[in-house]
Order: C-alpha cells, then structure tokens, then sequence
C-alpha cells in the first residue's frame, strides 16, 4: 500500500509491504512494529527500537517527542482527485479508508472554511480527521458517530460558495 505521510508538515511517501520492509522517499528499510497495549507499539526501523503512542487528535508521540502526523492511502489521495472533478461546486466526501466514524465536528447548514475538520474516522487505531476540500456549506452528512464505514462510503457532501 501507497501512503503520503505528513510529519509536523513535511511530506514524505512511504510505500509498505508484507515483507517487514517500507520504502520511505525510494530508500529501503527493514521495520518491525509490534503493539505494547491500546495505542502504544515498540517499532523497530533498522534495527533501532522505538517507542511510539497515538495519543490521538493527529498527534503521534515517537520516543516521548510529539509531532503532528496526518496518514493518507493512495485509495484517498485518488478520492480527493476525483473530488477535485466534481463538477458545480458539490463535493462528496467520501472515507478514505475503512474504519468507525467516531464524530462530526460540523451539522448540516454549517458554513466550513477549506480544510476544516468535518468528522474523526478512526482506522487502524489511529483517529483520522476527514477535512472539507473548499469553503461552503454541509448539505448532508450521510452517516452517523458510531457507524462502521468502508472505503469510499459517503461522509458528507458540501457545497462550495464564494468567497
């Protein structure tokens, strides 16, 4: 699987396979991550342990230093291009991955500025913030807290205005 990893902004693509290794901006390396308890895993990356949490809210805590971290699949950088498409103005937010949609931060008629947090997903225990792609309005959540989503289930759909 393809992501983009946004550590305290900085982008970096790692692409992970089965066999215990990522490529991480076309460098190879040997990882190995096991889970300690809820939220808490040993990660071994080259041979070098470290411990890591998922306090959540976006952050992540790597050896006791806190960073901002966003994780995107390639299934959700392929949806966000495809919203970018979307003809008129509408834009259908869709999960990017399978997971619990634990909230929403917004109601329907709720004006939203670009990149404001609509809901939280939760995936693979880590919480996922699900941002609207322009300014508009929420014309429909499409789902409710507490319901088990797939990949490209739709979330909500806003409608951009001007401005």
């Amino acid at each position: 699987m393809r992501y983009v990893v946004s550590v305290d902004g900085r982008a970096i693509r790692v692409d992970s396979g089965v066999d215990g290794r990522l490529l991480i901006d076309g460098r190879v390396i040997a990882y190995d991550a096991r889970e300690i308890d809820r939220g808490r895993w040993s990660v071994v990356l080259e041979g070098r342990s470290h411990e890591v949490a998922l306090p959540g809210g976006g952050r992540v805590s790597v050896d006791g230093v806190e960073v901002a971290l966003t994780l995107t699949d390639e299934r959700a950088l392929a949806a966000r291009a495809d919203r970018a498409l979307t003809p008129g103005g509408r834009h259908e937010i869709r999960a990017p991955m399978p997971g619990l949609l634990k909230a929403f931060h917004v109601g329907e008629g709720d004006h939203v500025e670009r990149d404001a947090a609509l809901a939280t997903l939760e995936a693979m225990k880590m919480e996922n913030e699900v941002r609207s792609p322009a300014r508009g309005v929420v014309q429909r959540l499409a789902a409710a807290p507490g319901t088990k989503v797939e990949s490209g289930a739709l979330i909500a759909v806003v409608v951009e205005t001007a401005g």
